[in-house]
């Protein structure tokens, strides 16, 4: 084991169930770190252990805090996609330049959820929730402003102000989560977080003030053992950046489906509704209408889809059958005159798979004190792909002699082959590197006696890992440029 890591810093979430459980309710049991000082800066995924032993009616509420912290950043997520054809005449701006505003909420995003992700696992939940909601709430209001005004200045810095916000509320949501729940249900209550959100700014600020209370509540400041928040924090405070040295190859996988299905999937939403107008000759409120479908599956599918990956597993053949569907509606949208609202209902599919499967594995392949900082950069990747295709799609629709949408979809079908190979290659190595443990469900997980990575193997050093940090500069400095070259000419 390397020098300085702790058997908490370099094994799976979940510890082999071989263990006697010890629930929170006895504090002299109850997370005890062993041979580990107090004042360990690396952490230690027991912290949080007596979150996840609460009673069912602390969680509960918990689960709702959570679901209504980012109602106010979905609100606001696509409203300016069904007004680009507004927004670009009362502006006076191309569609290059349209695709830069898109990206502004992105573009902060390729880095900042990695610092988030990082402040979450150093500072808690409660710092990052209270600014993130703050952000998005200010954000919204300068986008309200700027619209009544015509002030595009404003219109972007309001997208910049509630990017920054947006992009870190949902690590802490899944943080809060990995927190509370754990093994069967944690894919469940994710999905539930995510239908949740398909389906509101001061509000989100207000509710979160409630989670607050209720973390001090369940935190007893006169045991010992299970030592409230504020002591876990202190022990935090320091990160080692030698950590990132340990995330798997799988991991990277994921975050590369991330970059292509959750920077596919926020740009076609951007530019859906016009190219209905254009590729089938709808008018504003039928093309908006149709274009809204695409969003309309996860919000009754996802919550089956998160029970499923409980009791199946399947994680890997979700993404897969993602990127399929992506490829599917792009192929119909394009290239047949299949009614529209077909090919959207197919991308909703797509937009229902992807983050179920996505996103429950990310606790699954990380220790829980990296799970923080994983999700941030998986988010940073996604963001990274958000932003370029919003300005490579704007420019490509730029280049096309009408105006038309050719050539974007031409770039969306590579996108989607890009993310099914890269499922390919993730389901390989999970069969004959990681035992199945992406495919396996919770149950049977449970039943074995495994850690989450095979034979309870813990974590390496993986130095191959210069090399993926190395491609994901590249691509955000990349980004961060042509954002520059094309907002400096609005």
């Amino acid at each position: 084991m390397p020098l300085g890591y702790t058997d908490a810093e370099t094994t799976p979430l979940l510890p082999s169930t071989s263990h006697e459980p010890r629930p929170c309710a006895d504090s002299t049991v109850c997370c005890t770190p062993k041979n580990k000082p107090l004042n360990d800066a690396l952490g230690d995924d027991e912290d949080d252990c007596h979150l996840a032993e609460q009673k069912w009616e602390y969680k509960a509420v918990a689960l709702l805090c959570t679901l209504f912290i980012a109602v106010g950043s979905h609100f606001a997520a696509h409203t300016l996609g069904a007004m680009k054809n507004t927004i670009k005449e009362q502006f006076q701006i191309s569609n290059a330049e349209y695709g830069v505003i898109q990206s502004s909420v992105a573009i902060v995003n390729t880095v900042l959820p990695v610092l988030g992700g990082i402040f979450v696992d150093a500072f808690g939940t409660i710092p990052g929730s209270l600014i993130t909601t703050l952000l998005i709430t200010s954000g919204n209001i300068l986008v309200a402003l700027s619209i009544s005004s015509t002030n595009l200045t404003m219109l972007i810095l309001g997208r910049l102000f509630y990017g920054i916000g947006s992009g870190t509320v949902v690590i802490v949501q899944e943080t809060i989560l990995s927190q509370w729940f754990r093994g069967r249900s944690l894919a469940a209550v994710v999905a539930l977080m995510l239908t949740f959100s398909a389906m509101l700014c001061i509000f989100s600020f207000i509710v979160n003030l409630v989670y607050i209370v209720l973390l001090r509540s369940v935190s007893n400041p006169s045991a010992v053992a299970c030592r409230k928040q504020t002591e876990v924090i202190k022990r935090k405070k320091s990160f080692s950046w030698k950590k990132l040295l340990f995330l798997p190859h799988s991991y990277w996988l994921i975050a590369a489906m991330e970059f292509f299905l959750g920077g596919g999937w926020g740009c076609f939403l951007h530019i859906n509704s016009e190219f209905v107008k254009f590729r089938f000759g709808y008018s504003n409120a039928q093309s908006a209408a149709t274009a809204s479908v695409a969003q309309i599956l996860p919000v009754f599918l996802m919550p089956f889809l998160g029970l499923c990956v409980d009791k199946y597993g399947k994680r890997t053949w979700m993404m897969i059958g993602s990127g399929v569907s992506m490829l599917a509606s792009l192929l119909l949208l394009g290239y047949t005159n299949v009614v529209p609202l077909v090919g959207m209902l197919i991308f909703s599919l797509s937009l229902s798979l992807g983050p179920v499967g996505l996103v429950s594995s990310v606790p699954v392949v990380l220790p829980l004190s990296l799970v923080g900082t994983g999700l941030g950069l998986i988010k940073s990747w996604t963001n990274i792909g958000l932003a370029l295709f919003d300005i490579v799609t704007g420019w490509l629709q730029d280049q096309d002699a009408n105006k038309g949408y050719d050539g974007v979809i031409y770039f969306f079908i590579g996108i989607s082959l890009a993310a099914i190979l890269c499922g390919l290659a993730l389901t390989y190595m999970d069969h004959h590197t990681y035992n199945h443990i992406l495919d396996r469900s919770a149950r049977e997980a449970h039943r074995r006696n495994e850690n989450k990575l095979s034979n309870a193997v813990p974590l390496q050093q993986n130095n191959i890992n210069w090399l993926y940090a190395g491609v994901y500069v590249v691509m955000a400095i990349l980004t961060w440029a042509l954002f520059f070259r094309f907002v400096l000419l609005i």
